[in-house]
């Protein structure tokens, strides 16, 4: 037989395999969830090992710690947003009882299998970390929009140039921060399908009448074909052998082609800052930027947008941020609310708590057939009103002020309207 052949069978013979093997996990729906703006993740993370002549690869972390830990962490990272619900253990181990499932299928028809557990899981997206060993050590995240099929990828990898000079913990450390730093880029590039996912959300929550929730109608097969209709061109993940020791991020590489140089270069650079900080920032005003307000079929919506406001002011450098972490810890320590601090005197005794000069507020409303956001910046000490901005569009086009971020940061910061 022909070696060009042999390779046909074989091929034919491990998508069967695998095929055969994903048909074998058995879902259980669940019934429906009450109905929520909030947007509601389900999380996979895995390990993909690559097998060569001399063995495994030696991970710092097995690869059951690491994806537990790693699930967790990207679990944590959501839910403290307020804008996202994870999918919990419980429901998973509803759907999937105790079912032990490979990495590669996981993975395997472009996350197929993800996919409809996500869709028993009643979730609005899937997100699917995983880390990976070919020539490099890579991470490839992507997350999958359960009710259009739209799909967002982030990939780079830790060059052996940078591996080879660290130890096991700082190895582990690099995993991590390379996982948030896909993390950030992902729901970056996401936020305006988020922002409407949520809007959409919102409406149907606030018009759902009381009692237990009806079962919806199932959600249609992903109309964009694989993964190959992916907005960076890529070609589809294909099925892997279980038995073949090929890790999932060295196919994807092989098919998809590596990252644009300049991405991989940013990658490497983003990295690079975090594994290494430079001493936090000391001088300029300290700002401390508060969820907006918004009723709530648009509260997610709110919360999508100030996000956004965050990034855009750190991006402008005069000021030094404080992290949501830290007003998420103070929030909580005084039993106070995580968003809408409607009364200001509140508003400005959590900033004297963290030691802030100024604060930003903000309203996201509808006004007819507009929605409108506006936002204050104010003087904590003096109460003073330092800058007023306001952007609108019409209602329906909501994701219009995510592009419109850049223009009322500039504003709040000149003071000018």
């Amino acid at each position: 037989m022909n070696a060009w052949k042999i390779r046909l069978v074989t091929v034919v013979l491990i998508f069967f395999l695998c095929g055969a093997a994903s048909a074998a996990v058995r879902i259980s729906p669940l019934p429906p969830p009450p109905p929520t703006a909030k947007l509601r993740v389900f999380v996979v993370a895995v390990t993909t090992e690559f097998k060569s002549a001399k063995g495994p690869v030696f991970w710092p972390l097995s690869p059951e710690e690491f994806d537990r830990k790693q699930k967790q962490g990207i679990d944590e990272r959501l839910k403290q947003q307020g804008i996202y619900e994870v999918v919990g253990d419980s429901d998973i181990r509803a759907v999937l009882g105790d079912q032990t499932i490979a990495s590669w299928e996981w993975l395997a028809d472009d996350s197929r299998l993800a996919r409809e557990a996500g869709r028993a899981l009643h979730a609005d997206y899937v997100l699917v970390s995983e880390r990976g060993f070919a020539f490099h050590l890579e991470f490839n995240t992507r997350l999958f929009n359960l009710h259009s099929g739209q799909a967002f990828a982030a990939e780079g990898y830790v060059p052996n140039t940078m591996l080879w000079r660290m130890n096991n913990d700082q190895k582990m450390q690099a995993g991590s921060e390379a996982a948030n730093i896909q993390l950030r880029r992902i729901f970056q590039e996401a936020k305006g399908d988020l922002m409407r996912t949520a809007i959409r959300k919102g409406k149907i929550s606030a018009k759902a009448p009381a009692g237990p929730p009806k079962a919806e109608p199932p959600f249609p097969e992903d109309k964009r074909g694989d993964a190959g209709d992916l907005s960076a061109g890529k070609e589809p993940r294909t099925a892997q052998d279980p038995t073949a020791g090929v890790g999932a991020a060295s196919l994807s590489r092989a098919q998809t082609g590596r990252a644009p140089n300049e991405k991989q270069q940013a990658f490497e650079k983003d990295l690079e800052q975090a594994l290494n900080p430079k001493s936090p920032k000391k001088s300029g005003p300290r700002l401390i930027v508060y969820d907006f307000e918004a009723a709530e079929p648009m509260k997610v919506a709110g919360l999508i947008l100030t996000e956004a406001l965050r990034e855009e002011l750190y991006h402008f450098g005069d000021y030094v941020l404080i992290q949501r972490e830290n007003m998420a810890k103070i929030l909580e320590e005084y039993k106070l609310q995580r968003s809408g601090l409607v009364d200001e005197k509140q508003a400005v005794r959590v900033g004297k708590w963290l030691a802030a000069n100024e604060a930003v507020t903000g309203n996201l409303a509808t006004l007819g057939n507009t929605i409108v956001l506006q936002a204050k910046r104010t003087d904590i000490e003096t109460l003073g009103t330092l800058a007023v901005a306001s952007i609108k569009c019409p209602a329906g086009r909501e994701d219009e002020l995510l592009d419109r971020m850049p223009e009322l940061a500039a504003k709040l910061i000149s003071g000018k309207k």
